[in-house]
């Protein structure tokens, strides 16, 4: 194989993985898998339509961020979050997503605000119809587009690699929770201060949006 071919077959197989992990990364935070589902890499393999190789480094850098866990050596399988790890978790979350918030407001355009706006309907129209996955979907895209528009890369970083622990976990809160409208409600109040570029006002229905969910969550949650 020439110098060529062979770098060619580097950036592919480089491509692969990372789609591969984009994929998983993205199942693990909209809740797209399930607390303690086990997963193989020939089944992840032939979901993503890719070889064994992609689909095992994904999973070497998911297990490095500590959203997969590898048991025996042998099964890859989602964690299921205890009660003290989330309430970790969350009292992190409370500190860093009003604090991306409070920044989008001022710097998401109006196309941007128009987008959060449709992801708020997604969400509301999945909890009518007690669509749990699109629910947790559209939930994510609705936070993870606020925060982004915060223009701190570091600190969305960080809050993405703690939706990524939570996604799964969040799938406990259905069927029953799935049937309150209280969040919709506050990612109404949310878009509603965005278009008013109200930072504090945006930050504080992120904090109460965030409290409202965890305290059911924290019932279902083993000790």
């Amino acid at each position: 194989m020439s110098a060529v071919s062979i770098a060619e077959s580097s950036v592919r197989a480089d491509t692969l993985s990372d789609q591969a992990y984009q994929r998983l990364h993205r199942a693990l935070m909209t809740g797209g898998l399930l607390p303690e589902q086990v997963l193989t890499v020939r089944g992840l393999a032939e979901a993503y339509g890719v070889s064994l190789t992609p689909v095992r480094e994904a999973i070497q850098r998911l297990v490095a961020e500590r959203a997969l866990v590898v048991e025996n050596g042998r099964t890859i399988r989602v964690p299921r979050l205890d009660v003290e790890t989330y309430r970790e978790i969350l009292k992190i979350r409370l500190e860093l997503e009003p604090m991306a918030a409070r920044d989008a407001a001022v710097h998401m355009d109006n196309a941007g605000m128009d987008r959060v706006e449709a992801l708020a309907q997604l969400h509301r129209d999945a909890i009518v119809a007690r669509d749990a996955h699109r629910t947790l979907a559209a939930n994510t895209d609705f936070h993870i587009s606020i925060y982004r528009a915060s223009r701190q890369p570091i600190l969305t970083g960080l809050i993405e690699s703690l939706w990524l622990r939570v996604g799964p976990t969040l799938n406990l809160l259905f069927p029953t929770y799935c049937g309150s409208l209280t969040g919709v409600e506050m990612h109404a109040q949310a878009v509603e201060a965005l278009r008013r570029r109200d930072g504090e006002a945006l930050a504080h229905a992120i904090r109460e949006d965030l409290t409202h969910g965890s305290r059911f969550l924290v019932r279902l949650l083993k000790p």
